[in-house]
Parts: structure tokens; sequence; C-alpha cells
């Protein structure tokens, strides 16, 4: 057998790292993607969700920082920096203002495009590796006799001739955007099922640069998030990035979409159900025209229980499953959906022909979590569009209940922060020292309350200082 060769479709954050897995057990791997990769730190034109705030979650800052060493070191000369996202950023919730406490987590701040720009850095110092830009796959190459995929077909000339990239797995990581239903389709393969959970949502964003200096009763120095309640249709994040930038998006639900002009994108700050996020851009500089998105879903593509086979091909990541990006799961899911893909290279010899199938079980079980936690919490509203399964009616109104509880509840709080940040598994929800004080503070608040403390709920307009919080000083500004 000659030397083997892997092809991903697609460069961004889950084709990088799958590729950096599959450099491990191959002999060449080749990513294909049809933009041109910046030279500097900018957005691509091919990612139009790139523009708005995305976070990094300790579970996947932990990630590629394995799968990718240097990571976090190149982050930081690059202008990233950390902090301690319950100490140091302040939240809105439904049921009030979060409270503050030392987690000792380590939250990066930095854009997406920075972050990107690190694993895309480090990805092509692999020796065994070749990054294509601007190559537009536009289908699979299958061997008829098998339904084996064995290529990639690309551009070739004039006339729309195509030729064929040879690879004996092919891995499609070109996000929710993905053509491989498509493909699959025209080579008369039937393609997996789809479940799509539709907030109806868009976004609109704006970069801003800081003030050179904090009034002093702000304690906060990394973000403000004013998230919505369940009868709210509009929440908004503002985040410090890298050289004293700030980045803010608004989310509308339910079609209640942003504005998009920018004197309208800035009164609608005021409508918002703390006037903190307005007050903070009122002594910052627009740096940015408002950007807008509004092909925002949740779509997982059930390969793992497709009953067609094509061997020696799979999907990964955001291909496979996608998510409200509200939630912040995109890059971190990304990733571990690469380190499962070495587990099951681990198991399995790159060719064999059990691979894609053992892999999309395996991916199954790794999206479970992100994907309750956010097609999952993005159900609990009315005009979210999808089917309302009786266990995710029960989880959501489980999670009403430990959102009341972690106001007064450091051991549920720190559960609540640790879950959402995929360190701990979701069952940790369920063990039964959380469970009780749960069920405590329901017992308290009052069952049939529980929607109508959410809704009703009077807060203070700005967070006060926690009387035992130790003033946090911001890290120094780098120069833009």
């Amino acid at each position: 057998m000659g030397p083997t060769h892997a092809v991903v479709i697609g460069g961004s954050f889950s084709g990088l790292a799958a590729g950096r897995v599959l450099s491990e057990f191959f002999d060449r791997v080749t990513v294909l993607d049809r933009d041109k990769f910046p030279e500097r730190i900018e957005d691509r034109a091919g990612v139009p969700q790139a523009r708005h705030v995305h976070g990094l979650l300790v579970r996947g800052l932990i990630e590629y920082q394995k799968l990718f060493p240097g990571f976090e070191r190149l982050a930081v000369d690059k202008g990233a920096t950390f902090h301690d996202h319950t100490l140091d950023f302040v939240v809105l919730r439904p049921q009030g203002w979060q409270s503050r406490y030392r987690s000792d987590l380590k939250f990066l701040s930095a854009s997406r495009e920075l972050i990107e720009s690190c694993v895309r850095e480090l990805f092509r110092q692999i020796p065994n590796v070749e990054l294509r830009e601007r190559t537009a796959v536009t289908g699979l190459r299958l061997d008829a006799n098998s339904q084996q995929c064995v290529g990639v077909l690309v551009p070739s000339g004039p006339r729309g001739r195509t030729e064929t990239i040879e690879a004996d797995l092919v891995v499609d990581a070109t996000g929710s955007v993905s053509r491989a239903p498509m493909w699959l389709e025209q080579a008369g393969i039937p393609p997996p099922r789809e479940t799509v959970v539709d907030p109806l949502a868009g976004y609109a964003s704006r970069w801003f640069q800081g003030p050179a200096r904090w009034p002093d009763d702000w304690w906060w120095w990394a973000g403000a998030y004013i998230r919505r309640r369940p009868d709210d249709l509009v929440e908004a994040n503002f985040q410090l990035k890298e050289h004293n930038r700030w980045h803010l998006t608004l989310s509308g639900f339910n079609r209640q979409y942003p504005p998009t002009r920018e004197s309208d994108f800035m009164a609608s700050l005021r409508s918002l159900r703390s006037p903190l996020i307005a007050e903070m851009a009122r002594l910052m500089e627009p740096i940015s025209p408002v950007y807008a998105n509004r092909a925002i879903h949740n779509r997982w593509r059930h390969y793992e229980s497709w009953k067609q086979r094509c061997g020696g091909f799979i999907a990964i990541g955001d291909a496979y499953v996608t998510y409200n990006p509200v939630y912040a799961q995109g890059m971190t899911a990304a990733v571990l959906s690469a380190q499962m893909l070495r587990s099951c290279l681990n198991r399995h010899d790159p060719l064999d022909p059990a691979l894609p199938r053992a892999y999309h079980l395996s991916q199954a079980v790794i999206q479970h979590d992100p994907w309750m936690l956010s097609a999952g919490v993005d159900l609990r509203f009315p005009f979210t569009t999808g089917e309302r399964p009786l266990p995710i009616r029960l989880f959501n109104l489980y999670l009403d209940g430990i959102g009341l509880a972690a106001r007064e509840d450091p051991a549920v709080r720190r559960s609540l922060v640790e879950v959402a940040q995929l360190i701990r598994p979701l069952s940790d929800f369920f063990h039964a020292g959380i469970a009780a004080r749960v069920g405590l503070a329901a017992f308290r608040t009052g069952l049939r309350q529980v929607k109508a403390t959410l809704r009703r709920q009077e807060v203070a307009p700005v967070p006060p200082m926690p009387p035992t919080a130790t003033r946090v000083d911001a890290p120094p500004i780098a120069a833009a």
C-alpha cells in the first residue's frame, strides 16, 4: 500500500483541528478552503458569523492548548488577556445580577479572528500538512461499485471542468453551510435526516475602542452580558478583546431583529433591561459599521443514525451539529470533535471501512451536552420552531430551578459555571447533592411561581459592588 492521504474540506476551526489529528495517522493531509486567508488578524468573507461576539469556553482553551502546544502563549503575544469570568465580568441573568465570586478558571479575552490566526499559524508548522487556499470543492468523488468516497472534485480550467483530488479519507468541515448532503444525494445516496431548532434569531454587532480609564465604581473590566428573560426578545453581550477593543453584539429573537442603522443600533441600547451597556458604550468610540447576520439556528445532521454507508467520508464539527452562536459552543465543540476523532483513530485503522460509522456514533455522544445547552435551551421559548420532546421540556423546567438556586447557593453556582463551560458533564446537574439544593430552592420559591418570578422580578439598574468582593484592577492596556 502506498502513502496515505486525507483531505479536509474547510480551513476554519473544525478543519484545522481535524487536520492536526489526521497528521498523526496519515502520511499526508491536505486542507482545502475556498477563501484566501488574511495576512493580518481580520475577518474572512466566507465566515459571516465571525463579525459577531465569540467566546472560547474554558474547556476549549484547555483542548486547543493540548492539540496545538504553544497556543496560549501565542494568543497572549498577539494581544489576548485572561480573566475570571465570575469575578471580572458582570452578568444580568433572568433571575437577577449574577453573584460575584472567584472561580479560578481561565477565560480568554480575544477576538475570533485572533484565535483562528493562532490555530492557523501553529497548524502551518506541521510538516506533513498543506493548507490550500482559494480551492472550492464542488463535489465528492465516489466509487460507483463500492460507494466508497475516494476524493473530492475541484474546478480545473474553463467551462466548468473539474479534477479529482484523490484521498483515502475525506472530512467535511465546512460548517453549517455544508453541501455534503446535496453531494451525497447527487451521487444517489440519500443524506441523513436532520433536526432543526430555530429561535428565529438575528444578530447585529459593532466594534468600539475602549476608554483609557473606567469609572471608579465599575468593578468589572472584562465585559457585560444582559441575558433575556422568557418574555424578552433582545439581549446584549459586550466583551473586551485584544488592544482594549470591545465587541458588542445584540441578539434578537422571534424575528425581533436588532437594528442595523448605526443611529438606531446605538439608540436601542437604552431599551435593554439595564442601562449598563448603554453607559459603557457612551464612554467608547465606535470603530466599525454595524454588521448583521440572520442565518442563525441549531441543526443536527444525524450521521450517527444514517442507514446509508459511505466509506471514506466523515462529517465533523458544525458540518455535523450546528449551534446557535449565542451560547458560544462552536469553537469548543470543534476541538472536542477533533479529539474524539483521535480516539477513534487510535481504535481503528485509518483505512478501516468501519471508521466513519464508529466516529459518527462517538461524535453524537460528545455533542449531546452542547446540544442540550443550546438547542434545548432555545426550545424553552414558545416562538422557537422544532420538536419539544418531554425530556427537553423537563430539562428546561429543571434548568429554571438551577438558575434560581444558583443565586444564593455557591455549590449550585459552581456547578452551573463548570457545566456551561463544558468542564463537567451535564449529568452533574442531576447528582443527588445538586438536585437536593435545587429542590430546596424551588420549594422556597414555589414551583408554580418559578416562571412568574423570572418574568416579573425587578433588578437594580446597575450591579452594586458586593461588600465582600475584592477590587480587581484591569491588566495593562496594550497599545493598538
